[in-house]
């Protein structure tokens, strides 16, 4: 499966999506707070970006907009209980959102869907007759 980058303030509930994530084959980073995020992703090797936000209106769009510009960036998923995060989720390009509360199967259900996805990649063979060839 995929390694999931899980941004959750609340440790309960970090902890129960986390576990609900491992089982499902996932390898998790769980991080507190969504200023550890990019630090994270700039590493390297997350799918996923799964992040709760308590209030969306504060930060959510800059960090996604930082995100989205990086190299090969991890789908984001907004997971939130604000009035406000379903048009911001939107407006984010958010690949997935969920309304807080939900279960831990939920979490694992879009992760799951967002981790198979498959990515373009580009291969370029060159064979012996110095022609190459691009796929995509």
């Amino acid at each position: 499966m995929g390694s999931i980058l899980l941004v959750e303030a609340d440790p309960v509930t970090s902890d129960q999506w986390a576990s609900a994530l491992r089982d499902a084959g996932h390898a998790i980073v769980q991080v507190h707070m969504s200023r550890e995020v990019l630090p994270v992703i700039l590493e390297g090797g997350i799918d996923a970006v799964v992040l709760d936000a308590y209030d969306p209106r504060i930060g959510i769009t800059d960090l996604a907009k930082k995100i989205a510009a990086l190299p090969d960036a991890p789908p984001l998923v907004l997971i939130s209980g604000s009035p406000f995060a379903p048009e911001i989720s939107a407006r984010i390009g958010a690949a997935a959102f969920l309304v807080k509360p939900c279960e831990p199967a939920e979490v694992v259900a879009v992760a799951n869907r967002l981790v198979g996805d498959v990515r373009p990649v580009r291969i370029i063979e060159d064979d012996p007759t110095g022609r190459s060839r691009s796929q995509i």
